[in-house]
């Protein structure tokens, strides 16, 4: 039994559970390479292309494959490798000669090494290399070259693994400024890079990733061999308290949710998964990483940027079908590009040899689904998840009973309730099926708790039982067959393509502002990336500051590029609470009504319409779009369109007399 034919919770609570029992999982990460190594040798474990011109292995562009020759003759590097195929066995020889080198550099159980890499083949080598030898730290290496270094620090980094000097990256360029600022470094390993030696201006050296690697025993560990109950990693999300916020992962965490989703999964040994998300994101390093790993799949990794890669989504449905890929985890933004290059370019789609698909990361549109599904003959399910969660904590079926919008089921092995939370963080009971109340998870899967104590405080609830649960911050409800829908978030993050951003970040740039008072950052529904940051600010009553200058400001002032707001709108009032607190649901409600009103205006001029966005215990946020009753057959089909790209829940209903049309 499989998400294929699995129907509702009973369903998944007559699998074996015993299979992700730690007794049956292996002693590690490691011990799981090693022992897929034993069972799958020269099967290949990750075929990787550097973008989608590659489109299949006996199509790779002649000029590709030329200037990789180049380079490799005159320079010995082979960063513009076009196509590459890495085999179980050869995986375990890379993950232990690495291993055996960041033990050699004083790497040790409790240490850490933080990796700055795209996705290359050696990104995966390189996380389960550290998570081998000690603890692996991997980093976005797109975020500013500040925010690194105190995640770094955070993580009392004492080796970086870093893309060296290479065209079109700027990775190096930020780890050599960082690199002498970060408290008991030892050394830095230069993936497609040189050794430079130790001098006044270089005081941690720097080593070679391909020649390091050579010097080493590939056959056999000099590092102390890892157990399930050693931290083999650490996650980094948005923190809220100024500080990094590390998630600490064991490698029973990981071996679960490997465990979890394999235990569902419908492929076999030999499928092909397709890799676009970020390896330093738990999706790519756990359920479609590691899990891939232990059932013997091969992981066809799509180009170091991913799914941003050169023509990897314009063709990937060439690619999916050449590469023969039998599962795809993308976020929502991918599954609507693909939907738009169908439907703007009338591309005839070929039958898909994929399983299924499946979106996490940010919030999916039914709509969407159901057109993606329609239109690829590909089912595409929904999961939901966290790096507390160690990556996925429920799943959809391939063929659902549920009634209304869901993430499905959750996944054996986890504990996933409904609970009623106080502001003090009191468990006061668990809600009843349909109540909305806040996610709450525990089991095998779920992370032990973050570096710093001060994230950990008001992250846990217990029951009545002595039963720990982790709040995920997210509301949701469960029906009467298991389902799961999500009702909204408490946690502020917003999410853009599948990326977390921290509001704060964006609220401290704009408050550091002597005339702002306050500043409030939350999500507009987009049409591509799910969501994007706007701002609404509040100056003190004397300021005579200029909206372009605090554009400015605000913009030079945040670290992250993805952070940085759409819009930015000064106010007279920012809604608060009763006790002071600033009201954020209420902004929310003015971007999806100013959404769904561009949306109407653009599309369906002169139609009356009225918009009435509100924030509902139970329902979460819900935009209700009145419409004149004669005219409801017409429009319902028409809003409903236009509304595709976007998750936020609504409802088109009919109504006698429309009282506040749509400017």
């Amino acid at each position: 039994m499989t998400i294929t034919t699995i129907k509702n919770h009973a369903d998944v609570g007559n699998l074996n559970l015993a299979e992700i029992s730690p007794e049956q999982l292996p002693r590690s990460t490691y011990h799981a390479i090693l022992q897929s190594a034993k069972n799958f040798g020269d099967a290949t474990a990750i075929e990787y292309i550097l973008d989608g011109d590659c489109i299949s292995e006996a199509q790779i562009p002649f000029a590709k494959k030329l200037i990789h020759r180049i380079l490799m003759t005159f320079k010995d590097k082979s960063f513009a490798n076009p196509h590459r195929k890495m085999s179980y066995k050869a995986l375990a020889n890379n993950v232990t000669g690495l291993g055996n080198a960041l033990h050699s550099l004083g790497i040790t159980k409790t240490e850490v090494t933080s990796l700055v890499l795209p996705n290359f083949p050696e990104t995966y080598v390189s996380l389960w290399a550290a998570e081998a030898a000690g603890i692996a730290n991997p980093i976005n290496p797109l975020l500013d070259e500040s925010i690194m270094k105190e995640i770094m620090i955070s993580a009392n980094t004492k080796v970086i693994i870093a893309l060296g000097p290479v065209p079109g990256s700027d990775i190096w360029q930020k780890v050599m400024a960082i690199k002498e600022h970060i408290p008991g470094l030892k050394a830095v390993i230069s993936l497609f890079g040189d050794d430079i030696a130790c001098s006044q201006n270089n005081k941690v050296p720097v080593y070679g990733f391909k020649k390091l690697l050579a010097a080493q025993s590939t056959q056999a560990a000099n590092f102390t061999l890892p157990e399930q109950s050693d931290v083999c990693a650490y996650f980094h999300t948005g923190g809220t308290t100024g500080l990094p916020k590390l998630a600490k992962h064991l490698h029973l965490n990981q071996l679960t949710n490997a465990g979890q989703v394999n235990l569902l999964s419908p492929v076999n040994a030999g499928d092909t998964m397709l890799v676009g998300l970020p390896i330093f994101h738990v999706n790519a390093a756990v359920a479609t990483g590691i899990a891939s790993v232990m059932k013997g799949c091969k992981i066809l990794l799509a180009s170091p940027s991913g799914f941003r890669g050169k023509n990897i989504i314009q063709n990937l449905l060439t690619l999916i079908n050449n590469y023969d890929v039998a599962v795809m985890t993308a976020v929502p933004t991918v599954y609507a590009a693909m939907v738009e290059q169908i439907t703007s370019q009338k591309i005839s789609v070929p039958p898909l040899k994929m399983k299924f698909a499946i979106c996490g990361a940010a919030p999916l549109s039914s709509d969407l689904q159901a057109l993606f599904t329609k239109l690829t003959n590909t089912p595409l399910v929904e999961g939901y998840g966290s790096t507390e969660g160690s990556s996925v904590s429920t799943l959809m079926p391939v063929n659902p009973i549920n009634k209304e919008a869901s993430v499905g089921l959750p996944i054996p092995g986890i504990t996933l309730k409904i609970a009623d939370i106080n502001e003090q963080g009191t468990l006061v009971k668990m809600c009843d099926t349909l109540d909305v109340g806040e996610i709450i998870i525990t089991g095998n899967n779920v992370f032990p708790g973050y570096v710093e104590d001060a994230h950990n405080q008001g992250a846990w609830v217990v029951d009545e039982n002595g039963q720990q649960y982790f709040r995920t911050g997210d509301l949701g409800k469960i029906d009467e067959s298991g389902y799961v829908s999500l009702c909204g978030r408490q946690k502020e993050l917003i999410i853009r393509g599948g990326h977390n951003i921290d509001p704060k970040m964006i609220e401290d740039a704009a408050t550091s502002h002597p005339d702002v008072t306050l500043a409030a950052a939350v999500p507009r529904p987009d049409s591509y990336a799910g969501e994007v940051p706007v701002l609404y600010v509040m100056l003190s009553p004397q300021s005579t500051l200029k909206l372009d200058d605090l554009t400015t400001y605000v913009s030079a002032n945040i670290p992250e590029r993805a952070a940085i707001p759409k819009a930015i709108y000064i106010i007279d009032e920012i809604p608060l609470t009763a006790v002071g607190k600033i009201y954020k649901p209420e902004l929310v409600c003015l971007e999806i009504k100013q959404t769904i009103t561009e949306a109407i205006n653009a599309h369906l001029k002169n139609k009356a319409v009225q918009i009435n966005v509100f924030a509902d215990k139970k329902l979460g946020i819900k935009a209700n779009i009145f419409v004149n009753e004669n005219e409801i057959n017409e429009l319902q089909p028409q809003i409903k369109a236009l509304l595709t790209p976007f998750s936020f829940n609504y409802e088109v209903l009919a109504i006698k007399t429309i009282t506040n049309e749509v400017a």
